[in-house]
């Protein structure tokens, strides 16, 4: 077996990187490792499972939010018997899929773990959202944020999304400054749907020049017929010592 770590650029997390390749036995190794140990704050988690998407993750919390990290500063004993001894559990997160398609070609963007967003900064944006290939809505404004349960606490929660419930398998749709009016109507509502369905944005004033957002990475997308998302096969399995519930990890990011 072998490890690897990712480290955030600041010395409490430089400091925990050196106590962990003190202490772990097995080898340390950058090239397809068993597990990533992410030091760090969310984006260290993200950033390690977009580097190693094969390996299991183990999140160390030294930042300021840590929704995703199942260990922190204090804990980092346990991290290392956990590696040791074989003796760590994980679960398994959904990550989502982003395509472009034009002219009738389907090419991947990529996957996320927390959202994809498409946007244009510039001027209005208009999309026919269809879900399973059936049309839903015409949406009019910036853009929207297609996110996971565990994504539903970033982005989308700025934008007043709904917050939902990590053990449940589904996606959702939030808009991002929406325009309604007797010529567009949308549900302006954010919409959470089952994981099986497939959302299928539509350009439908072939808008050139969008921003696609997939996680930390921002594509600008010169032009477009369809933006399609939905469910990877895949998912990114995070290790924990002992499981935390999800509504005391809400409580821990956002209410203390």
């Amino acid at each position: 077996m072998k490890y690897t770590t990712v480290v955030r650029d600041d010395l409490e997390s430089k400091k925990v990187d050196s106590i962990i390749k003190d202490n772990i036995k097995i080898e340390y190794c950058d090239n397809n490792p068993d597990y990533v140990i992410a030091i760090g704050g969310d984006g260290t988690i993200i950033r390690a499972s977009h580097m190693y998407p094969d390996a299991i993750i183990f999140g160390i919390h030294t930042g300021h939010l840590g929704f995703y990290a199942n260990y922190s500063i204090d804990t980092i004993d346990d991290l290392i018997s956990d590696i040791n001894n074989d003796e760590f559990s994980y679960h398994n997160i959904d990550i989502i899929v982003c395509e472009k398609i034009e002219n009738d070609k389907s090419i991947l963007l990529g996957e996320a773990l927390n959202e994809v967003s498409i946007v244009n900064p510039l001027k209005t944006i208009t999309m026919d959202v269809c879900v399973d290939n059936d049309f839903f809505e015409t949406f009019k404004g910036t853009g929207l944020c297609i996110s996971t349960p565990f994504g539903s606490t970033a982005y989308n929660k700025s934008l007043h999304g709904a917050v939902v419930d990590t053990t449940l398998s589904a996606i959702q749709l939030t808009e991002i400054a929406g325009i309604n009016s007797n010529s567009y109507r949308t549900l302006a509502s954010p919409l959470v749907l089952n994981s099986s369905r497939i959302i299928e944005l539509v350009n439908k004033d072939k808008v050139d020049n969008a921003y696609i957002t997939i996680d930390q990475e921002s594509l600008l997308i010169e032009s477009f017929d369809r933006i399609k998302i939905y469910l990877s096969n895949s998912k990114t399995k995070m290790a924990y010592h002992k499981y935390e519930d999800h509504l005391k990890r809400i409580k821990r990011s956002f209410l203390k």
